[in-house]
């Protein structure tokens, strides 16, 4: 840049010092341009793989030019006019004016601006190169809600900094154990793996683990955890579960059952009881690896003992659920049955009395007859004695 010359005011700038960037006043009182028929020439070394936001600032302080027309210049980047300036037709004299452009898909690690001339001599206060960062990703946010929980379940300790977002940015390592991945749609990250074995953790496995769909590998063996295997854990792209060497309690819930990827289930050295569901044990037969061996409750597996009729997992089993209903519906038919029989009987049961007029006839023949047998007790007795009755007169 032969020729270049630097031109100042104190002369009042109207326009600096505004929202958002309060560019200072200073800046515009000063200026570079360059003599007769010269160019501008800036040459930035840059990163090629991002965008760059240039920010150019102008200020016509040279009180020889009164009028729009008197200086004119193109924007050059890269070879490339991107804009014809006259900072007098745009804002007048004495008034900052800025512009901005971005530079895209570059090819090299050089970036050239140039402002030429088309009338009169360009004139340049400032210039401003940013590298446009894309933003991280950010976890998904009902998997930040799951991570939360799960830092306070299991009482992770601060050196393994469980703080901030679990994955982002990408390329720290904040959440030790912690591995992340981008969603199918790409506009996320989510949780893939989590590796805490041999922590010292001594917590319980929150509930919310749920919220974690896309989790894969879940270790958690060889700490102290204690409570139940929460229902939510069956997660349909978990593939490795390992729980071992804990005193986890209660049954293995029918979720986790449900995963069909699962190739790996440890759950030895546990307090673990109650019938195993069959799709666990068929990780096993379909060429993945199981373990259940130390949980003294378990049963229901070749290598198990086995369960009771009616009661597992420490409730009635689907059997004795199933044979209790049959009872009370063999139980409910019999007493309809009673019912109606009884009804039937009550229907039936008509009374047989003689009518009022036979009973009054046959009081009277009783009582006839009984006179008849008096009469002839007495004729009988005065035969016996000799004596004759006198006859009545009729």
């Amino acid at each position: 840049m032969n020729g270049v010359k630097v031109i100042s005011t104190t002369t009042a700038v109207h326009g600096a010092n505004q929202k958002p960037n309060y560019f200072p006043m200073k800046l515009y009182q000063h200026a570079v341009t360059v003599g007769s028929s010269g160019v501008l020439e800036y040459e930035l070394t840059v990163d090629a793989k991002l965008d760059y936001l240039l920010w150019f600032h102008f200020a016509e302080i040279d009180s020889k030019v009164t009028k729009s027309g008197q200086r004119v210049f193109d924007v050059q980047v890269n070879g490339e006019n991107v804009n014809r300036i006259d900072v007098f037709k745009a804002v007048g004299g004495f008034k900052a004016h800025d512009w901005h452009y971005v530079a895209k898909n570059l090819s090299s690690t050089s970036l050239t601006i140039k402002l030429a001339p088309v009338v009169g001599e360009p004139i340049l206060s400032g210039l401003e190169a940013y590298a446009i960062v894309p933003n991280d990703l950010a976890t998904v946010p009902d998997q930040v809600v799951a991570m939360r929980a799960l830092k306070d379940s299991l009482r992770i300790p601060g050196r393994m900094g469980w703080n901030g977002d679990p994955c982002a940015p990408a390329s720290w390592d904040a959440w030790e154990g912690v591995i992340c991945r981008t969603n199918q749609e790409g506009n996320a990250l989510v949780i893939s793996q989590i590796d805490l074995g041999s922590q010292g953790l001594k917590g319980f496995i929150s509930d919310r683990i749920s919220l974690l769909t896309n989790l894969a590998v879940l270790n958690l063996s060889s700490n102290s955890l204690m409570g139940s295997l929460p229902e939510g854990l069956g997660q349909q792209s978990l593939v490795k579960l390992d729980l071992s060497n804990n005193e986890l309690t209660g049954s293995i819930p029918d979720s986790l059952a449900s995963s069909r990827n699962l190739r790996l289930v440890l759950l030895n050295d546990n307090k673990l009881e109650g019938r195993v569901p069959e799709e666990i044990y068929s990780v096993g037969v379909h060429g993945g690896a199981i373990d259940l061996s130390a949980n003294k409750g378990l049963c229901g597996m070749p290598s198990l003992p086995e369960c009771p009729l009616f009661w597992s997992n420490g409730r009635l089993s689907r059997g004795g659920k199933i044979g209790i209903g049959l009872s009370c519906m063999v139980v409910v038919m019999v007493l309809l049955l009673v019912a109606y029989i009884c009804i039937r009987r009550k229907r039936n049961d008509y009374d047989f009395g003689l009518p009022h007029e036979l009973m009054s006839m046959a009081a009277k023949r009783n009582r006839y007859h009984r006179q008849k047998s008096l009469m002839v007790l007495e004729m009988e007795s005065q035969h016996a004695k000799g004596l004759i009755p006198p006859s009545k007169p009729q």
